[in-house]
């Protein structure tokens, strides 16, 4: 039985080219780096390292998701196959999902920006929230991936649409609540609270629902190129 697990894993891990090619990360690299010089540009010309600080912090926790699977893909790959370590690997990346696209509610900065800087914010802001929303896209493909010989195509998509509902979910926490990621360990009971009432508030379902929405035809969209684009002719 087991290398015949093993066997249905790797032949699962193999096909993608775009994972053994790094290509992925190496676009998701470039877009960070576009990034991270507007911000600094501003900065220097202004004075004023808000921008920077906010996006910089936003975007490196979009990056956090995707770090956890590109290690527990490689550490699979090297035959850490426990059960724990991916049921462990996966909440973990889980949790902190939400993050990715999260970025894209910080375009509401906007209304505060000083008009001469206004277009130039603009372009800004909308890079690090396509950045982070790619990040996202990318580390849900790969979780994709790496579910998919073990449970299955059409459970992987219910865990994977489950998946998006939670990080629309996580979405409305953070912009309207103002909770972060960090508050499961050093908030629990007020969060757990928090997330309990969620229901008597309508925003939080209309939010919900619109995030998780946008989020899962984004991936279906994404999913259907990626997977196209790299089967051989």
């Amino acid at each position: 039985m087991q290398p015949q697990y093993a066997s249905t894993y790797n032949s699962g891990l193999s096909l993608p080219r775009d994972t053994q090619s790094g290509k992925g990360l190496r676009a998701l690299t470039l877009l960070t780096v576009a990034g991270l010089s507007l911000v600094t540009m501003r900065g220097l010309l202004t004075g004023n390292w808000w921008f920077f600080e906010m996006l910089v912090w936003n975007l490196f926790l979009a990056w956090f998701p995707l770090g956890v699977v590109l290690v527990l893909r490689d550490l699979r790959a090297a035959r850490f196959e426990g059960r724990w370590l991916l049921m462990g690997g996966l909440l973990l990346w889980l949790v902190f999902l939400p993050n990715a696209p999260y970025i894209i509610t910080d375009l509401s900065h906007l209304n505060h920006v000083d008009r001469p800087l206004l277009w130039f914010d603009t372009v800004t802001l909308f890079l690090f929230a396509l950045t982070g929303l790619l990040i996202g896209l990318y580390s849900i493909l790969l979780v994709h991936r790496m579910i998919r010989p073990l449970a299955g195509r059409r459970l992987t998509w219910v865990l994977i649409v489950i998946s998006q509902i939670l990080s629309g979910f996580g979405i409305y926490l953070g912009r309207m609540g103002r909770w972060n990621t960090w508050d499961i360990l050093t908030n629990p009971s007020s969060l757990t609270l928090a997330i309990i009432h969620a229901y008597r508030d309508h925003l939080s379902i209309k939010l919900t629902l619109a995030y998780s929405f946008v989020l899962i035809v984004l991936y279906v969209a994404f999913y259907w190129y990626a997977e196209n684009d790299e089967k051989p002719a």
